[in-house]
């Protein structure tokens, strides 16, 4: 799911919080895990994945042109994007629907960590990776990240509450 997506969906939550009393929430209890295929890419970053990889893809070009660049420097770099990229599309989803923004208290911390993780265990898993240079390894970040998703996906509920 992209970044794009969870913001909406927690800009829709403070909305719904902000306008619906504690006693009027009374939902119906949902499937936890749901479809397969969106629970395990729930929280991947797809905008953030899609520069990550053609930035990997670069990486050789971006190493002759600049010579210091290190390659770790692009998995950090993009794991601390994650999160400001969520901001800004949060941020900028309240203000296109001209909605107050919300305290730091009401700020979807658990989609913002989450997104984090999912990224950060995603990207170990793409091949010429800075960390994981062999097949075996990244086929085993690959299963790593199946695991963290479907785990990140059956915490949503416990930590993403209002």
């Amino acid at each position: 799911m992209s970044s794009n997506r969870l913001a909406a969906d927690a800009v829709q939550k403070v909305t719904l919080t902000a306008a619906v009393a504690p006693a009027a929430e009374a939902a119906p209890a949902q499937n936890t895990v749901g479809n397969a295929l969106t629970a395990l890419v729930k929280y991947v970053p797809t905008e953030v994945v899609t520069l990550y990889v053609a930035t990997v893809a670069a990486r050789q070009q971006i190493e002759a042109v600049l010579p210091s660049f290190k390659s770790l420097w692009l998995f950090w770099g993009f794991v601390c994007l994650t999160p400001l990229m969520f901001a800004l599309l949060f941020y900028n989803k309240l203000a296109v629907a001209n909605q107050k923004l919300p305290s730091l208290k009401e700020f979807p911390w658990w989609k913002t960590i989450a997104s984090t993780i999912a990224f950060a265990v995603w990207a170990l898993a793409v091949p010429n990776g800075p960390y994981l240079q062999t097949a075996g390894a990244s086929a085993l970040a690959g299963l790593a990240a199946l695991f963290v998703s479907t785990v990140l996906t059956l915490l949503d509920p416990i930590f993403d509450r209002k």
